[in-house]
């Protein structure tokens, strides 16, 4: 089988603070977390942080962790909410896809990671 690497293999861990923050929302907040982006992207690091509810005339947000490369615990470091990304993948069928990522991120849609699969891809195991 081939395995190809497609997404940044930047990682961070969540601060105390951080992790206080990030609890009572839609995702169990993980202790460490790896960047979202395509390998080999410009800028700061970026990874879904957690997803909170809406309600109440309140729409649900998605929080960003961002971070830079070599300093990830800088003053550039930051929780935020940012929108999602508006490309679909089959747009208007069954199979529809979000990208999955922020607005405006650098590198491919977060449906056009991974490698092609093909039968040889496929082992026994993960036969049904």
């Amino acid at each position: 089988m081939s395995v190809y690497q497609v997404s940044c293999p930047a990682r961070t861990l969540i601060l105390d603070e951080e992790d206080r923050l990030l609890q009572d929302g839609g995702l169990e907040p993980e202790p460490a977390l790896w960047c979202m982006l395509e390998a080999g992207h410009s800028g700061l690091h970026l990874t879904l942080a957690q997803a909170l509810r809406g309600g109440d005339g309140v729409p649900p947000v998605t929080l960003w962790l961002r971070w830079a490369e070599g300093a990830e615990y800088d003053s550039r470091r930051e929780i935020l909410p940012l929108p999602p990304c508006p490309e679909r993948f089959l747009a208007g069928t069954v199979q529809e896809d979000a990208c999955g990522l922020p607005e405006g991120h650098p590198g491919r849609h977060g449906f056009e990671f991974g490698p092609p699969i093909s039968e040889a891809d496929i082992t026994p195991g993960w036969l049904l």
